[in-house]
C-alpha cells in the first residue's frame, strides 16, 4: 500500500502533462476531464496497458475524429523515458518548426512538432517569443475566447470566464407608472403644476413639463444545477451574482431534484463568499434532474411572494426531464401566465443542428416568451443586448421554434 501511494503523485503529474500534449496537439480537454481522468487510472491502475490506454482515452477524448491524434501521442509520451524534459517545451511559447525528418502522417507530426525540441539559436527564439507575445489577445484571440465554450473552457480560462462575467451591463426592461414627475426632458405638459406655478409667478402660466414614472422590473431566475448543466450552472451563478449586484429586486432559485432560495447567500458581495453559503444551502449538486416538482413547488409556495404580473422570469436549464408522464406543460403555462416574459435560456442551442426531440422540451417551449442559447461569453453579451430591447426581436425566433411543435401540442398537455 505505502508503494502505491508514493507513485500515485508522480501518477497525477503525469497524466496532467500527458493532457498538456494533447492539448497542444489541437485536441479541447476541460480540467473536469483531467481529474476524470486521475480519478479512473486510480481504480484501474498501471499494470494492464489495454485497460490504462482506453480508461484516458474515455476522460479525455470526446470526439472520434481525435482518436487518431490520441494513440499516436500515447505511444510516443508513455513508452519515451525523457518525456518530462521535452513536456516543458510545452510551456514555452513556440511556433511550429519542421523536423528533419518529416513524418509521412500528419498526425505523427501534430504530436512530434510538439514534443520536439528547437534547435534555434538564443536569438531566434528570444524573435519567436517576441512574435508570439504581442499576438496574443488581438482581436482574433479575443472573439475565439468569446465564442468558447464553457465546457471545454480551462480553470485558468473559467477564471478570465467569471471575470468578463463580472464586468458585464445588464439593463432590465423599465415598467411605467400611471404618476408622472417633473422633467425637463419630458412630452407632457402638466395643467395641474403649470397652474401652481403660476401664483409665484404673478399670474404668468409657464409650462411645466412631465414624465412618466418608471422602475426596473422584478426579475425571478431558475437555474438547474443538475448533472446535466454542471459545467454551465457554475458560471451561471455568476451571472445571477453580478445581476443581483446591479438590481434590487432580483430573486434566484435553484433545482436539481428539489427547489432552494439562494436570494439571500447570493446577495454577498464577494463571490467566493457566497459560493459558500450556497454550497451549504443546497445538497443537490450536480444529481437528477425533476423539472416538473420544482416547478410545481414555486407555482404553490413562492409565486404569490416574489412575482407579479410585471416580472421577468430566466429559466436556465437544458429541459431534459426524467419523468414524461407529468403535467409540465399546465406548470409551465401557469408560470408564464404570472410573469410579464418568460425566458428559457437552454446551452443547448450551441448545437446547429439542435431540434427540440424530447418530450419535456416540447412542453417548456410552447409555454415561454423567448428561447435563447447561454453557453459562452459572446451568448451573455447577446442576451444582455436583447434584454435592454425587451426581448422584442426574439419573438419571431421563439416562434419558429413553437410552430415546429405546434402540430403535438395536443399530445403534449
Amino acid at each position: 500500500m505505502q508503494k502505491k501511494l508514493e507513485i500515485i503523485p508522480k501518477l497525477d503529474k503525469n497524466i496532467i502533462f500527458f493532457a498538456r500534449l494533447l492539448r497542444a496537439s489541437g485536441i479541447s480537454i476541460g480540467s473536469d476531464s483531467i481529474l476524470e481522468a486521475i480519478e479512473s487510472i486510480k481504480l484501474v491502475g498501471i499494470k494492464n496497458k489495454q485497460s490504462f490506454f482506453y480508461a484516458l482515452q474515455t476522460c479525455l477524448i470526446k470526439r472520434p475524429e481525435d482518436m487518431k491524434i490520441f494513440a499516436q501521442a500515447f505511444s510516443l509520451f508513455w513508452q519515451n523515458p525523457k518525456f518530462r524534459d521535452r513536456i516543458r517545451d510545452l510551456l514555452l511559447p513556440q511556433t511550429r518548426m519542421q523536423s528533419a525528418e518529416e513524418e509521412k502522417e500528419e498526425l505523427a507530426k501534430r504530436i512530434q512538432d510538439t514534443l520536439s525540441t528547437p534547435e534555434n539559436s538564443k536569438s531566434q527564439v528570444v524573435e519567436e517569443e517576441t512574435l508570439l507575445i504581442d499576438t496574443s489577445g488581438t482581436a482574433s484571440d479575443t472573439q475565439l475566447f468569446k465564442e468558447k465554450d464553457f465546457e471545454m473552457m480551462s480553470k485558468d480560462e473559467l477564471e478570465m470566464a467569471s471575470q468578463s462575467i463580472k464586468e458585464l451591463l445588464i439593463k432590465i426592461p423599465k415598467r411605467p407608472f400611471r404618476r408622472s414627475e417633473n422633467s425637463s426632458l419630458g412630452k407632457q405638459v402638466s395643467a395641474r403644476e403649470s397652474l401652481r406655478r403660476a401664483k409665484r409667478n404673478f399670474g404668468s402660466v409657464i409650462p411645466k413639463l412631465v414624465k412618466k414614472k418608471d422602475t426596473s422590473r422584478p426579475v425571478i431566475v431558475l437555474l438547474d444545477i443538475s448533472g446535466s448543466m454542471e459545467n454551465y450552472s457554475r458560471m451561471m451563478i455568476h451571472f445571477v451574482h453580478n445581476l443581483m449586484q446591479k438590481h434590487k429586486k432580483v430573486h434566484a432559485f435553484l433545482f436539481g431534484t428539489k427547489l432552494t432560495n439562494i436570494s439571500f447567500q447570493i446577495k454577498n458581495k464577494d463571490i467566493d463568499v457566497a459560493l459558500k453559503e450556497i454550497s451549504k444551502a443546497t445538497n443537490d449538486w450536480a444529481g437528477g434532474t425533476r423539472i416538473r416538482d420544482s416547478i410545481f413547488t414555486f407555482n404553490k409556495k413562492w409565486i404569490r411572494r416574489v412575482s407579479s404580473s410585471n416580472s421577468i422570469i430566466f429559466l436556465i436549464t437544458d429541459g431534459l426531464d426524467r419523468d414524461h408522464s407529468t403535467d409540465l406543460f399546465k406548470q409551465m403555462e401557469r408560470l408564464q401566465k404570472s410573469c410579464y416574459k418568460l425566458v428559457w435560456l437552454n446551452p443547448l442551442l450551441r448545437f446547429k443542428d439542435f431540434l427540440p426531440k424530447s418530450i419535456s422540451i416540447k412542453r417548456i417551449l410552447l409555454n415561454v416568451d423567448a428561447f435563447l442559447p447561454i453557453h459562452s461569453i459572446e451568448s451573455m453579451q447577446n442576451l444582455t443586448s436583447s434584454i435592454s430591447k425587451n426581448l422584442v426581436k426574439e419573438h419571431n425566433n421563439t416562434f419558429t421554434w413553437q410552430n415546429k411543435v405546434e402540430s403535438q401540442s395536443k399530445e403534449l398537455v
